[in-house]
């Protein structure tokens, strides 16, 4: 899997990411660079924004399933949503 066209047919593995947190410009473009810079694929993309039940703030809220690349290993994956969660200051799960 060295070109990028090879890598994506070199799937390891398909998970689901859920993010909740305040919404800000760019917070989209926040987590596909992320995505993006891993080689990660986005089969599937919702968003929307809420109020917060007790602040009213508004919150966005995000699933996505990816396909990450043969070459991506799950703690990297998760040492990178880790990464972004504290950087945005959002909630990031997960799921395998």
């Amino acid at each position: 899997c060295t070109s990028r066209r090879q890598r994506q047919m070199c799937i390891r593995d398909r998970c689901s990411i859920e993010l909740v947190g305040q919404d800000h410009p760019g917070i989209v473009h926040d987590i596909t660079e992320v995505l993006a810079r891993l080689g990660i694929n986005v089969e599937e993309l919702e968003t929307t924004v809420r109020s917060a039940s007790m602040s009213g703030e508004s919150l966005f809220v995000a699933h996505a399933r990816i396909l990450v690349p043969a070459d991506v290993s799950t703690e990297r994956l998760r040492h990178e949503m880790e990464d972004l969660a504290n950087e945005l200051m959002v909630d990031i799960d997960l799921d395998e």
